[in-house]
């Protein structure tokens, strides 16, 4: 194994062959060696170190930056999860295109929503129809929109919110 004196005296060629292999290793090499002269002068670690301390403020405004955007990229996804069960089965699912429901509507789903599962007669005493055929059909085009689900227990009909 060759001691550390012999490696000094082929320095110059080491450094050719170091430029010929990798240029950019090559600087990096360079830079180094460049830091290594220096390093016993208190004045040059004071001022690597502030160059330090300025990088890492960057570093840390840039992860700010990163993490503010993630907090309204999550709030935009949230607030997308709040619009999807208004929209149609047949819809796209972007935000900008969500369906705006008749009032009739918006009560039938509020109810629902709120006790899990109703049927056309409880919908009938709420909105206060006369007939139960008109409670019928407006929870079928709730459903044939893709708002509600229906099921069946014998004659009875149940519709649900969708999740």
């Amino acid at each position: 194994m060759r001691g550390h004196d012999s490696f000094k005296a082929n320095d110059s060629s080491l450094n050719d062959v170091i430029e010929k292999l990798s240029p950019e290793f090559a600087q990096h090499t360079q830079d180094v060696r460049e830091i290594a002269k220096h390093a016993n002068d208190p004045l040059f670690l004071s001022l690597l170190l502030f160059a330090l301390a300025k990088e890492r403020e960057k570093t840390n405004a840039l992860l700010d930056e990163i993490n503010q955007r993630l907090a309204r990229l999550e709030l935009a996804r949230e607030e997308k999860k709040k619009i999807e069960p208004l929209m149609g089965a047949g819809q796209s699912r972007h935000p900008k295109e969500a369906v705006i429901l008749p009032e009739a509507d918006q009560k039938i789903m509020d109810f629902i929503e709120t006790r899990g599962m109703a049927s056309a007669k409880e919908i009938m005493e709420v909105l206060s129809y006369k007939g139960l055929n008109a409670a019928s059909q407006r929870l079928n085009k709730l459903y044939r929109e893709g708002h509600l689900r229906k099921v069946r227990a014998g004659r009875k009909v149940m519709y649900l919110a969708k999740k």
